[in-house]
């Protein structure tokens, strides 16, 4: 699902415009692509894929069990900040595909042929070479596929830069999201709509953790309350306790049919579309894929 864009940007070869209301799938097929511009896509739960300038990428497969995305051209960081068991996470590149095998920071260029693993592991494979990049590695793809070293600190760009501050806002949004959505009825983690943020977030079912970043992600049952000089749970507690996710399982719901939450009443119902999801006034909508 299309969740933010700016400047110029296009799918399957029509201009992108998010009014607040509905926001697009990529369905298998397709490409999009930014020009002077740049996108965050929602794939599962917890993993975002965000775009540069001049840069296109095709949905290979949006299946939960199988998600694969294909970099065409330019440059993309994958923000994966749950990956389940179930889950099969895979971006190919060239004749190369890279499983995502934890949570963590990727970077793939296209236009280079390079792949880097800010956090995170992964396994980089082509037609008769494999091997494992851990975090701070990166390689070539289309050579040996040796791994080598490189600066984190220096290597980070203005991609870096961009998805960073994206999810700073994607984090504020969790901690509302959480303390309104009531998931009476749902058992998934998922993507919560924030209608004062414009947008959806992750919200993790049970539990909490930490993103690449740094920030900590919220379920509604274990919220925190800023406080000084540390987050204080409200069940009580330090949020250096626990950094893992705990019994949270997503299943697939099709877009024409997905959960809402209002949080004003706590029901929970089923809307017809993305466009009846968002339009509810005041409601905090939540949304598994």
């Amino acid at each position: 699902m299309v969740n933010y864009v700016e400047g110029e940007t296009r799918l399957a070869g029509k201009p992108v415009k998010l009014d607040g209301a509905i926001f697009p799938d990529v369905k298998v097929g397709q490409t999009f692509t930014t020009g002077i511009g740049h996108a965050e896509i929602l794939l599962t739960p917890g993993v975002f894929l965000r775009l540069d300038n001049n840069t296109s990428f095709r949905m290979v497969s949006s299946k939960l069990t199988d998600t694969q995305v294909e970099i065409l051209r330019g440059s993309a960081l994958v923000e994966a900040d749950e990956i389940l068991r179930d889950n099969r996470i895979t971006v190919k590149m060239g004749k190369s595909e890279t499983s995502l095998l934890k949570t963590g920071l990727y970077h793939f260029n296209a236009d280079a042929g390079q792949v880097r693993t800010f956090t995170g592991k992964a396994q980089v494979s082509d037609a008769s070479n494999s091997t494992e990049l851990k975090g701070g590695r990166t390689l070539l793809v289309g050579s040996s596929l040796n791994a080598d070293k490189f600066d984190r600190k220096k290597s980070k760009g203005e991609l870096y830069t961009w998805s960073q501050w994206r999810h700073q806002g994607l984090a504020l949004a969790n901690i509302s999201a959480a303390r309104t959505v009531n998931t009476r009825g749902l058992s998934n983690s998922l993507w919560a709509w924030n209608p004062w943020f414009g947008g959806y977030t992750f919200l993790p079912r049970r539990g909490y953790g930490y993103s690449p970043y740094g920030d900590a992600w919220y379920s509604p049952n274990s919220v925190w309350i800023l406080s000084q000089p540390t987050y204080v749970s409200q069940g009580g507690g330090n949020a250096a306790s626990n950094s893992s996710f705990q019994g949270i399982a997503p299943s697939a719901v099709s877009t024409s049919s997905m959960p809402v939450s209002n949080a004003s009443t706590g029901d929970v119902s089923r809307s017809s579309s993305s466009a009846a999801a968002t339009s509810s006034a005041g409601a905090g909508g939540t949304r598994s894929r």
